[in-house]
């Protein structure tokens, strides 16, 4: 059985949703949610296969849902659903790895095929993971990538890094991976990339006149006001702020 989570804060689009997806599906489990906060809570207890959700939703929003649910190692698949083709939305749903972009308009039509590459991903996933623990006694197939995993963050740190991209370069399988690393570390795997470009940013701005895009830019971030948001969140002042700090203390 699949379980779907539905995150929109009309409920006539939610009950939409639903029957659109009970029409096609017989065997799913669905839940609804009417804002991104709930989503979010429901995403962590619930741990649904797939979420479908709205961009603009009250509380949080469904862009800041899924970097919230990324934060905390939540791993499922997203079909980010919405009333605009909007560009900017688009862009930063592709760099969350959400799995279709999905116009309101026509949900009809676009809904049942976005899902069903979600379930085909589901199941080539599950046989990947039955096969990895064939192939190899677990405790020393998880040491091995757990080292391969560290090696290929350390490796690929400046470039864009998804979930999907790691596990086929490891022959892997993603939410294995991602399970995996939360295990042997005790960390999220995309906490501890984002960790190593925002210690990678500090080490610029200490050595070197680079601009802030520039150095946005060299340790893996296409978008500088979100590497901008991440920089804050982890050091507590801004990249401007950091680099006037450090160059200020180096003229005293």
């Amino acid at each position: 059985m699949i379980k779907i989570l539905i995150c929109d804060d009309e409920a006539i689009i939610r009950q939409g949703i639903r029957k659109i997806l009970e029409n096609f599906y017989g065997d799913i489990e669905v839940r609804e949610c009417g804002d991104g906060m709930e989503g979010y809570k429901t995403m962590a207890v619930w741990n649904p296969d797939a979420v479908i959700t709205d961009i603009r939703m009250p509380v949080l929003d469904g862009l800041a849902m899924i970097e919230k649910a990324l934060a905390a190692g939540i791993t499922t698949q997203y079909v980010v659903i919405s009333a605009y083709r909007d560009f900017e939305y688009a862009r930063t749903a592709i760099r969350y790895d959400v799995a279709d972009y999905v116009l309101k308009l026509s949900v009809l039509e676009e809904l049942p095929p976005a899902v069903e590459k979600v379930t085909q991903k589901l199941q080539k996933q599950k046989k990947e993971l039955e096969e990895q623990l064939v192939r190899m006694p677990e405790k020393k197939a998880a040491e091995s990538l757990y080292d391969q995993i560290q090696e290929y963050i350390e490796k690929n740190y400046s470039q864009k890094i998804t979930l999907n991209d790691m596990a086929e370069e490891l022959h892997a399988n993603s939410s294995y991976l991602s399970r995996l690393y939360k295990k042997e570390s005790g960390q999220n795997l995309f906490d501890v990339i984002l960790k190593k470009r925002i210690e990678k940013a500090k080490v610029y701005m200490e050595t070197t006149d680079k601009k802030i895009y520039e150095i946005s830019q060299s340790v893996g971030f296409d978008d500088t006001g979100y590497f901008s948001r991440i920089f804050k969140r982890y050091t507590g002042v801004s990249p401007k702020e950091y680099q006037s700090g450090k160059r200020g203390g180096d003229e005293e």
